[in-house]
């Protein structure tokens, strides 16, 4: 019986994660010009990029979290000692990866925001 529930949790949850995706490429669609807007448009630099980098990544961890603790602590009734070191394990990946994670998110930003060259093709999503 635990196993019916679990795999129905998981399918609910994949269905909902699907909606919201698809809820999302609609609104791209519907509009492929508009950018995000920015909350407050006065703070640039590299202090507001560290901070939008790093709050998404410990935005995705706690995400993760969510899923690990609610599946493995919750449905699944793993030993509490799993969770920890699953915590622990996510956070000792995360500072291998975080350098890497703001020079690709420095990389990719650097790129959009370059001047077009004669010749060259745009960066994808800048529009015709």
């Amino acid at each position: 019986m635990a196993d019916r529930i679990a795999i129905g949790t998981v399918c609910a949850g994949y269905v909902l994660l699907m909606i919201y995706l698809a809820t999302g490429v609609r609104i791209i669609r519907a509009d492929p010009g508009a950018r995000p807007h920015r909350r407050r448009p006065e703070r640039r630099g590299r202090r507001e990029f560290l901070r939008q980098v790093i709050g998404t990544y410990v935005g995705g961890w706690l995400l993760l979290m969510v899923v690990i603790v609610g599946y493995y602590g919750g449905l699944a009734r793993h030993n509490p000692s799993f969770v920890l070191h699953a915590v622990t394990g996510t956070l000792a990946l995360m500072g291998l990866t975080l350098p890497l994670f703001l020079a690709a998110s420095w990389a990719a930003t650097r790129r959009a925001r370059r001047p077009a060259r004669p010749g060259r093709r745009p960066p994808p999503g800048a529009g015709a």
